[in-house]
């Protein structure tokens, strides 16, 4: 080369050498390396390569879509909405971008978003399957039942072979049933040789439209030697959006086991970060009315559901509390779980016999199951064990069994 040919080609060399024009190869093994850490729970370390990769080259559309995700799986959502719209702002029809943010949209509480991102992505791909199972999950967070099935539907048209779709569907013609049935067998007995209690309880559920579950309740108990029965209606109205209350009617013929009468109404209001908080009352109808005044706090984090509640009931001769903590661990149905409770106080469960009004101070440690068995019948089973003060003997062990079973119609 002779000198004047170098000269102009000087230009172009300086350019290049001051300009890093990675390799495709270099890009495979930045982006190979991230999934690698990204998928083995090295998330962080994932991010820290892509920021330093995408600083030497902010053009690589692939590996900032990638970057959007690891930020949403940890999250991020704001970071991760940012970056994955620079990339449709490129490329409005980015193949993974979109579903990314569409599920960022989701898991950040926005399903009206996500909706309407699948839509208009759909308008131009009206068969694209992982489009249209998207647009389905944030119909269904969108309390839109029909809507979502219509789109199930054209998806599984399109592709019978889709199993999440198809769980999704019978999912929602599952929560679409109206009606519940529900049996309960429940049987307690003491360490002091006294004779058991039976209980036994029918229910029927009805979901209204628009309103929210109505429980139709009958028991029947035998303890003492004496038979008694109580008739209730509950309900959980939806009042507005993270608003809904508890309401209770009873009513009860012989006034033997249960109160004559008995009423309760509690508020519930979801609050940010998985947070709810409740407050309340019951009101007993017995020789002399008792009111029970009550509250909650709940918080859900990931798979667990840990609740903490109190019962104050006030009186002439003294008030008495009661406290009760309880953790529920949900499977991957979300209906199924197992929980654990432990109470402290005066009868640390809700009064609704004769039975907990004799008790003073007692400690009661109990678990639960509730099991799915099928998309119409669950099983439900509660077992507790308890050290109680009474009006009439001090540090009774009390024993309590119940199984319930559900069958959805």
């Amino acid at each position: 080369m002779d000198l004047k040919t170098a000269w102009r080609l000087l230009p172009v060399m300086v350019l290049l050498w001051a300009v890093p024009v990675p390799s495709a190869l270099g890009q495979e093994d930045a982006l190979k390396r991230a999934h690698e850490l990204a998928f083995n729970k090295q998330r962080i370390e994932a991010l820290t390569l892509l920021e330093d990769y995408l600083r030497q080259t902010p053009a690589d559309t692939d590996a900032r879509t990638f970057y959007g995700i690891v930020l949403s799986w940890e999250g991020r959502y704001d970071q991760a909405r940012h970056e994955l719209e620079t990339v449709l702002e490129r490329y409005p029809d980015h193949g993974d971008a979109l579903p990314a943010l569409i599920n960022v949209e989701l898991w950040s509480n926005h399903p009206d978003r996500a909706e309407e991102l699948a839509r208009r992505a759909l308008a131009k791909r009206p068969n694209d399957t992982a489009l249209l199972m998207s647009q389905a999950r944030a119909l269904d967070n969108l309390a839109r039942p029909n809507d979502a099935l219509d789109v199930l539907h054209k998806l599984l048209d399109v592709d019978s072979n889709q199993p999440e779709a198809r769980s999704l569907r019978d999912d929602l013609r599952d929560g679409s049933r109206q009606w519940e049935a529900s049996v309960v067998q429940s049987y307690d007995w003491f360490n002091d040789g006294r004779p058991g209690w039976l209980e036994s309880q029918v229910s029927l559920k009805y979901r209204m439209a628009g309103v929210g579950p109505v429980f139709a309740r009958f028991s029947h108990a035998n303890r003492f030697g004496l038979d008694s029965s109580l008739v209730e209606i509950d309900a959980y109205p939806t009042l507005r959006k993270g608003l809904y209350a508890y309401l209770n009617v009873g009513w009860s013929p012989d006034k033997k086991l249960y109160p004559g009468n008995r009423f309760g109404a509690e508020l519930f209001q979801s609050l940010p970060h998985g947070m709810e908080v409740s407050g309340g009352l019951r009101s007993l109808g017995f020789a002399s009315r008792i009111n029970v005044y009550t509250g909650s706090v709940s918080k859900y984090h990931g798979r667990w559901l840990v609740t903490a509640r109190t019962y104050l009931t006030p009186d002439s001769t003294g008030d008495s509390y009661s406290l009760q903590f309880q953790g529920r661990r949900y499977f991957g149905d979300d209906t199924s779980y197992f929980g654990l409770r432990y109470g402290t106080g005066a009868a640390p469960i809700e009064s609704g016999s004769i039975n907990e009004i004799e008790v003073l101070r007692s400690h009661v440690i109990g678990g639960e199951l509730n099991w799915r068995l099928s998309r119409r019948w669950m099983l439900n089973f509660l077992g507790s064990h308890s050290l109680e003060d009474r009006l009439d003997q001090s540090r009774l062990g009390h024993n309590s069994a119940s199984l319930t079973a559900y069958f959805r119609f």
